[in-house]
């Protein structure tokens, strides 16, 4: 085994066989701040910016005991980067909200570290329920 080498074996707090999924951010309005912000393509082939919120613990209901001591990291994926007036439309509006520069170019990098309030709602997806961000605006 060479010195950068893990160790095969991973110790838990807890027994997994006893974990459940945990609560979900409850439903609500929330500060987040923008950790990641990356281009990425569809199935359908379309351009599109995945954005990764961090609400920090601070902003957790006082009755939230699920949430990490890190913040919950939400991923917002709904901000379509195709050059057409309905998408061009919602990208403005999205880069208003988070108050970074419009033009004809836009660096998604330049996203990271933006504020906004994230509007947090819950679906489930193959039977656990999470939390998702529905909308975004100004802070």
């Amino acid at each position: 085994m060479s010195d950068t080498a893990l160790p095969s074996i991973v110790e838990f707090s807890s027994d997994l066989s006893k974990a459940e999924a945990p609560e979900p951010l409850p439903v609500g309005e929330y500060e987040a701040n923008i950790t990641a912000a990356e281009i990425k393509t569809s199935q359908k082939g379309t351009r599109y910016a995945e954005i990764r919120w961090n609400v920090s613990p601070d902003q957790y209901p006082a009755d939230y005991g699920d949430g990490s001591p890190n913040g919950a990291t939400l991923i917002y994926r709904r901000v379509s980067l195709e050059d057409n007036p309905q998408a061009r439309w919602g990208t403005r509006q999205f880069i208003d909200a988070i108050g970074a520069p419009l033009g004809k170019k836009v660096d998604v990098n330049e996203w990271v570290g933006m504020d906004a309030v994230v509007e947090v709602d819950h679906e489930t997806y193959e039977g656990v329920t999470r939390a998702t961000v529905k909308r975004v605006r100004a802070s």
